[in-house]
């Protein structure tokens, strides 16, 4: 005759076995946890949510996120030298890039302090050395859109020059997968279609 606990109001113990020997579930103050009879840690698994108050899984949240724009935000200063601001996965886009000077540095020259923004394949890939002028106060904004094949490091590069101080902050907004572009061709032969378009290719 199998023998049968009783258990108080307050609820079982911590611990409680489900078959003689079986998989077992422990709960503490942080944390419920779901155990195999060998003591490994099992992975609760759930179906697609449907409605609003259901969890949803991994494959739903991936899919999800995989559409989510980022935007990292990278303070600098006037000598902080070539480093990895972030990396993208293949798919990626970047929308467009943004320079901040919010002060003009001290002591700079346009020609030798400057900064620039691209990734390991070219540094100046969004902001060039002429794209933003670090002797004046502004924003410097770059809309070259580039989706990435595969995935790279982002790259932000500054050059003091001249300089002995000043700082800025760089914004760089990316999305997480591909975005459809359509695509509606090129100008082969405006001249010869219109001349008051000059020779476009």
């Amino acid at each position: 005759m199998a023998k049968v606990k009783k258990y108080n109001l307050a609820g079982v113990s911590a611990n409680v076995e489900l078959g003689k020997q079986g998989s077992y579930i422990t709960g503490s103050a942080n944390a419920i946890g779901f155990y195999a009879n060998g003591g490994t840690l099992q992975k609760l698994e759930i179906a697609n949510a449907v409605v609003a108050t259901q969890a949803i899984t991994k494959a739903q949240l991936d899919d999800v996120a995989a559409d989510l724009m980022q935007h990292i935000t990278v303070d600098f200063d006037y000598d902080h030298g070539t480093t990895t601001i972030g990396t993208v996965s293949a798919g990626a886009r970047i929308f467009s890039v943004t320079v901040d000077v919010p002060a003009a540095w001290t002591g700079a020259s346009n020609q030798t302090s400057f900064v620039e923004v691209g990734d390991a394949n070219n540094g100046s890939r969004f902001i060039r050395s002429s794209d933003c002028d670090v002797t004046k106060v502004g924003q410097y904004h770059s809309q070259y859109q580039y989706e990435y094949q595969t995935g790279g490091a982002l790259q932000l590069s500054v050059t003091p020059g001249a300089a002995s101080s000043g700082s800025g902050t760089v914004s760089v907004l990316v999305s997480a997968d591909a975005v459809s572009v359509t695509d509606y061709g090129t100008i082969t032969d405006a001249q010869g279609i219109n001349s008051d378009l000059g020779n476009i290719a």
